[in-house]
């Protein structure tokens, strides 16, 4: 078996789709078209997804130097999950909050996974599955 097959960082990196569910009834939520409401995710083997986690645990590293006891709160790595969440927000499609149609940024993507908690719960439960990100060989 030759284990570069399976090669999970490429395949994070281009981002796999994942079709938004309703929070309750777990059905495909779909937008006005009937087309599915959709984000496109970076996998947690993504450079894009590793480079936000580093920057939040260099940040911490460096505002605990020279100090014992330092403590990070809930809070904190909360906020530092979804700074790396935004990060690994690849596209999206059907997108609406508070009535508006919003474009794909980190900004939103921020605003959206805030505000909308099973939203981001469904993200970080697709980014952190690889097999989301890897094709499915068929055997022929």
């Amino acid at each position: 078996m030759d284990l570069s097959t399976l090669d999970t960082v490429s395949a994070a990196e281009e981002g796999a789709v994942m079709e938004l569910r309703h929070p309750a009834t777990g059905a495909v939520l779909n937008q006005d078209d009937g087309s599915p409401v959709t984000i496109t995710l970076a996998g947690s083997d993504s450079e894009r997804y590793r480079k936000a986690e580093r920057s939040n645990q260099n940040r911490r590293l460096k505002n605990s130097a020279g100090r014992r006891g330092l403590t990070v709160t809930s809070e904190e790595l909360e906020n530092d999950n979804l700074e790396v969440l935004a990060a690994a927000t690849v596209a999206w499609a059907g997108i609406v909050l508070h009535g508006e149609s919003l474009d794909c940024t980190v900004a939103n993507a921020r605003k959206v996974f805030k505000e909308i908690p099973w939203a981001r719960e469904q993200a970080e439960q697709f980014v952190a599955e690889r097999a989301n990100f890897l094709k499915v060989l068929s055997k022929t």
